[in-house]
C-alpha cells in the first residue's frame, strides 16, 4: 500500500518532470503561434490560461497533501489524481492547436 511520503514524493517528482518538459514545449508551440492565423493563436493562448490555472491547482492539490494527516491524505489524492488528469488533458489540447 502506497504511503503519504511516497505518493507526495512521486506525484512531486513528475510533476516538476512534467514542468521541465512543458517549458521546452511551451517556447516551441509559442513560436509557432507567432506564425498561426489569428484564430488559432487566440485559441492556443486560451489553452494557455487554462494550463496555467491547472499547473497552479496541481502545486495547490500536491501542498495540501504534505499538511494533510495520515487519515485524510486518501480523500485529497483523489483531488491531485483528478488535477494530474485535467492538467495533462490541458497539455494536450494547447498541443491540438498544431497538429
Amino acid at each position: 500500500m502506497e504511503t503519504k511520503d511516497s505518493y507526495s514524493k512521486k506525484m512531486k517528482a513528475k510533476f516538476d518532470e512534467l514542468n521541465d518538459k512543458w517549458q521546452i514545449e511551451r517556447k516551441k508551440l509559442e513560436g509557432r503561434a507567432q506564425h498561426a492565423k489569428v484564430e488559432v493563436k487566440k485559441k492556443f493562448e486560451e489553452q494557455m490560461k487554462i494550463l496555467k490555472k491547472n499547473r497552479e491547482k496541481m502545486g495547490q492539490k500536491l501542498s495540501q497533501i504534505d499538511h494533510a494527516g495520515e487519515d485524510s491524505w486518501k480523500d485529497i489524492k483523489k483531488g491531485v489524481d483528478t488535477a494530474w488528469q485535467a492538467l495533462n488533458e490541458a497539455i494536450k489540447k494547447a498541443r491540438s492547436h498544431f497538429d
